[in-house]
């Protein structure tokens, strides 16, 4: 006959989820606002919050009359309202941000929150209770948050998503071989100490460990939810990770070390030209040309289009911006957040 017994905690494996957050990505975008440090690590965040700085002081300056600033800037409350929702490991914005209003209605305000100093459970049980009060605070809430998504959506899309893509594939792979929940979370900013093991070994038998990589996160982050542990970490922790984030700009960054090619490309962004005139331009073949535009297109660099009947190449700025934001962004990420060097190299 089979005998039943209490299995030891030292022997129970705690279910471990490995998934990216759109909450969790917007909960670090909001934490930049208020901490210059997250803005100098990440070229997008640096970008955003000079570019538009009301934006920021939007941010900064919606809690203030609560009196509720927190050691870390405050914030969490995406992450707790996602997950409230069941939308804690979705990467659609547009699903959390067509729900967060109705979220906030019913928002938590009784969490125990034991990852959080005293004075940050406060504030932010004040937050989440203002939130489900105050109509004009939702409403104000929610449209921070959208305008937020707005400016940072095209690095995401561009950049962020498949960092986030690949950084979930590669710890999924270790956790498919069996490793501990450790090895799974682990990072060089990984939150340690007897804080995250005792959260681990407070969790109920259905409780799970959530591994949550963030294509904006600064360092790491540690979060004590309803059934969870969440630790956050950097989207870019192994070399697969970076090849993939870096693939599409290397592709870009080869294509334009020809020098024929990058004068096209000097040409073609003072005006579209056609093939013929690129030929006569640069006095080669026509196939040629037609064999470096080739090249071109395919790295999504140029495209076709038609002027005056004219079939012409038409420079894709977006796409050659993007090229110089993602390696001034590798290689030099300070350099976009320091308005003197900026205005030194004009």
């Amino acid at each position: 006959m089979p005998f039943y017994h209490e299995e030891d905690a030292a022997e129970r494996r705690p279910d471990v989820a490995v998934a990216g957050s759109i909450a969790v990505e917007l909960d670090w975008v909001l934490h930049a606002a208020s901490q210059p440090s997250f803005r100098r690590d990440h070229a997008t965040l640096g970008r955003v919050y000079d570019e538009t700085p009301r934006l920021g002081e939007r941010v900064r300056a919606l809690w203030g009359a609560l009196e509720t600033t927190t050691d870390r800037g405050g914030s969490m409350e995406l992450g707790v309202l996602a997950h409230h929702g069941g939308l804690l490991f979705t990467l659609d914005a547009e699903e959390l941000l067509g729900r967060l209003e109705e979220l906030c209605v019913s928002a938590p305000v009784d969490l125990r929150l034991a990852s959080e100093s005293e004075e940050d459970r406060a504030a932010l049980r004040k937050r989440l209770a203002r939130l489900r009060s105050s109509a004009d605070a939702r409403r104000a809430y929610a449209e921070m948050v959208r305008d937020v998504w707005t400016a940072i959506r095209p690095d995401w899309m561009r950049n962020g998503l498949r960092s986030v893509e690949a950084a979930v594939a590669a710890r999924r792979e270790i956790q498919h071989r069996g490793a501990s929940w450790q090895e799974i979370a682990h990072s060089p900013h990984t939150p340690g100490g007897h804080l995250l093991e005792d959260l681990v070994a407070s969790l109920p038998p259905e409780g799970i460990i959530a591994v949550v990589p963030a294509y904006f996160a600064h360092l790491g982050s540690l979060a004590d939810l309803p059934g969870m542990v969440l630790i956050g970490v950097r989207a870019e922790g192994s070399g697969a990770e970076a090849r993939a984030r870096t693939e599409i700009l290397a592709r870009r960054l080869k294509t334009i070390s020809d020098p024929t090619r990058l004068a096209m490309v000097e040409v073609l962004r003072s005006a579209p030209s056609t093939v013929t005139e690129l030929a006569a331009l640069f006095g080669l073949a026509q196939p040629t040309v037609s064999n470096h535009v080739k090249i071109l297109r395919d790295a999504g660099l140029v495209a076709n289009s038609t002027e005056g009947g004219r079939r012409v190449l038409v420079l894709q700025t977006d796409a050659l911006d993007a090229l110089l934001d993602g390696l001034q962004g590798l290689v030099a990420p300070s350099r976009q957040t320091d308005p003197t060097r900026r205005a030194a190299g004009a």
